[in-house]
């Protein structure tokens, strides 16, 4: 990339890093004020999703990026001062259902999961979410967890396994609470942008950015990246006409760039990438941002792996109004290859939104009851309409018309070759027979 933008020294590399470094914390920050702005959500309250069900109408679909259809979950942000602690009720799950109490800072960095895995000795009870320094009283037989900064945010996972009340039962007996009346900050104020138009000069602006930078950074690379950040902001602060040209540059080129840099995680193998073997962001920024993005609150490979569908098995981004088949060979289905469960759900793209359709069907999994191939494997078909020889539980339904897709494999406790990046699902196959 060469230098862009008259009247700044930077290359365009460093602008398109710069941008996608602070867009990783603002789509948080507008993550906090979606969640807050819905009717009785407010700090310390945890918020109970409902199930969303095959067969349910695109009006009751879930709104938000990259929603997870296999578990009832349930949200809460988290505030706490030096004197005042949050509490976290995780009630005892039975064993075979999978559970987690996920815990991320501002940055959506993974503070805790919360489950028999992580913390055997104490994998139900009560927990102390405490602002890491401070001394506040925290109630008797409570498991303190420390939090970088005065917020975070919780996410519940229950699993649905065979009838959705026990699930749901389940999910309600989680709870979080404060022990008082911490002081709470207000929410970064950002102008609301979406997946498919996301901000740019105004992220630079002042004191809007030094609020969103406030919040620790555990990538360690805050450093390297201020000298940057600086110089947009002083450009974006020169005039409308800076403003509207890092805009545009933003438009045509680091976004575009992003969005390459997102599909290619990891070397495609039959048109899938994976989130990889990690258990943190660590000091990848760019990846912290991709997940951001595509839906926030990742969670580590210990827990989950998340392989997206780039290509089909001709090297072309999927789109609709094309049938595709896949064919998943006997033995080596998902669920082969995870000790947790599995599933398979269509998002439009970029938007990662569920795509509505009559049938109000979104994923295929453990719990679908699949049509066998002859020799017990199974074959998914991906099409707007179903095909008339396909059964409805191997149908994924698709956009309509040309609009691009994705797809997302979601193997949780996944076993040591789907962490290696050894297995991946099998290619989508246009279909030539239509």
């Amino acid at each position: 990339m060469t230098t862009p933008l008259d009247g700044l020294d930077l290359t365009g590399e460093e602008i398109t890093q710069a941008w996608v470094y602070v867009l990783g914390r603002y789509l948080v920050v507008r993550q906090e004020h979606l969640d807050l702005a819905e009717p009785g959500v407010g700090y310390n309250v945890l918020k109970h999703s409902s199930p969303v069900l095959a067969g349910t109408g695109a009006d009751a679909a879930p709104t938000f990026v990259d929603p997870n259809l296999d578990v009832v979950y349930s949200e809460a942000w988290v505030a706490v001062d030096e004197r005042t602690p949050a509490l976290l009720d995780v009630p005892s799950v039975p064993a075979g259902t999978y559970y987690t109490a996920q815990i991320v800072d501002e940055w959506a960095e993974i503070v805790q999961n919360v489950n028999e895995r992580t913390l055997p000795e104490h994998p139900h009870g009560t927990y102390a979410l405490c602002l890491a320094g401070s001394s506040p009283d925290i109630p008797e037989g409570a498991f303190r967890i420390d939090l970088p900064s005065a917020k975070a945010k919780v996410l519940t996972r229950v699993q649905i396994v065979d009838d959705v009340t026990d699930a749901v039962d389940l999910q309600h007996r989680f709870a979080v609470r404060s022990t008082g009346r911490p002081v709470i900050e207000p929410a970064v104020d950002v102008p609301m942008f979406t997946n498919t138009e996301p901000a740019a000069s105004v992220l630079f602006e002042r004191p809007r950015l030094e609020q969103a930078l406030a919040a620790p950074d555990r990538s360690g690379r805050l450093p390297e990246m201020l000298p940057l950040l600086e110089a947009l902001s002083a450009y974006v602060a020169g005039g409308p006409s800076h403003a509207a040209a890092l805009d545009d540059f933003v438009r045509t080129t680091s976004f575009p760039h992003f969005l390459y840099m997102s599909t290619h995680l990891s070397e495609a193998r039959d048109g899938w990438t994976t989130t990889g073997d990690r258990d943190s962001f660590g000091d990848d920024v760019g990846f912290r941002t991709t997940a951001n993005f595509a839906g926030n609150w990742w969670n580590a490979a210990t827990e989950a792996i998340y392989l997206p569908l780039q290509t089909d098995a001709t090297g072309v981004e999927p789109t609709g109004g094309t049938v595709y088949r896949q064919r998943f060979a006997p033995g080596d289905g998902p669920g082969d290859h995870v000790d947790g469960y599995w599933s398979l759900t269509v998002y439009a793209y970029p938007s990662m939104m569920l795509v509505p359709n009559p049938a109000g069907r979104y994923e295929v999994g453990y719990r679908s009851k699949l049509t066998l191939d002859d020799d017990g494997g199974f074959t998914l078909v991906y099409a707007t309409e179903r095909p008339p020889d396909v059964a409805e539980e191997n149908w994924l339904p698709l956009p309509a018309g040309r609009r691009r897709f994705t797809a997302i494999l979601r193997a949780y406790l996944p076993r040591a070759e789907v962490r290696s990046g050894a297995w991946t699902p099998p290619a989508v196959v246009p279909d030539a027979r239509r």
